[in-house]
């Protein structure tokens, strides 16, 4: 919870002008050609704060937006995803739900958002002015205009956002699954010469008797083979071996090749 608050604060500063541009380029009756030209324009007449009039609307709307948003994609997960695999479809669906409820439960704080940033005056300073200009000009009602056009605005973004979410995360967990067992693998077959090489020096522990073992190799299995290939068994034995019992100096290789 603490890391969501921060990046919304972080990305709501950065992104709150870009906001504001945006929105008075989308009005009816918008003076502004271009974006570098609203830019302009509103900096010279209302100055820097007019990039920051709805920066606390902003996040007061986004926090609670993002907080039903992640609640609601891992509840849905639960009921269509109860495994918890990589499951496209299930991504979609849930990010598409999680969108379109937190964006119906925020319309109210987006609309005062909206007003504050599309006004010509500062007529509404900050968020209590523009809800009680939003209930006057409006009443009840005006809380939730455009309430249809932001579920269906915010329901393939939340979908295709989720859904790339799981893919890059599927992918690289696949990756790391991967390179993990190579160096798994990797580390026991470094173990077992180790623990071969460990077992031949304990049983030999001066030169003279070490020099006593001999590699001895017993014939290899091809001819017989068939389809399971080929057994080469490679063994390394005192001379006083006892085979008819596992004898501690016999160090026994297995390869099916």
């Amino acid at each position: 919870g603490a890391a969501g608050c921060i990046a919304t604060l972080l990305h709501d500063g950065f992104m709150n002008p870009a906001e504001v541009i945006k929105q008075r380029l989308q009005m009816s009756d918008s003076p502004y050609k271009s974006a570098m030209e609203c830019l302009t324009k509103v900096y010279r007449a209302e100055g820097f704060t007019a990039f920051y009039r709805s920066y606390t609307t902003q996040l007061t709307m986004n926090v609670p937006f993002q907080c039903f948003h992640f609640i609601m994609y891992e509840w849905t997960q639960k009921i269509i995803n109860k495994e918890g695999n990589y499951n496209p479809p299930a991504h979609m669906i849930s990010g598409a739900v999680a969108g379109a409820t937190a964006a119906a439960i925020t319309t109210p704080l987006d609309v005062c958002k909206t007003l504050l940033n599309t006004q010509k005056d500062a007529s509404a300073t900050g968020l209590i002015h523009a809800v009680k200009m939003v209930y006057r000009l409006g009443g009840p009602t005006g809380y939730f205009r455009g309430m249809q056009a932001r579920i269906m605005y915010t329901m393939p973004s939340t979908a295709i956002c989720w859904s790339t979410y799981e893919f890059f995360k599927y992918l690289l967990q696949a990756k790391v699954i991967s390179s993990s067992t190579v160096t798994a693998l990797a580390e026991d077959d470094n173990n077992d010469h180790a623990i071969a090489r460990s077992l031949i020096q304990a049983e030999s522990p001066s030169s003279e008797k070490a020099t006593i073992l001999k590699p001895r190799e017993l014939p290899t299995m091809a001819a017989s083979s068939g389809l399971y290939g080929a057994l080469t068994f490679n063994t390394m034995h005192t001379p006083d071996t006892n085979f008819s019992s596992r004898s501690k100096g016999t160090v026994l290789d297995c390869t099916h090749t």
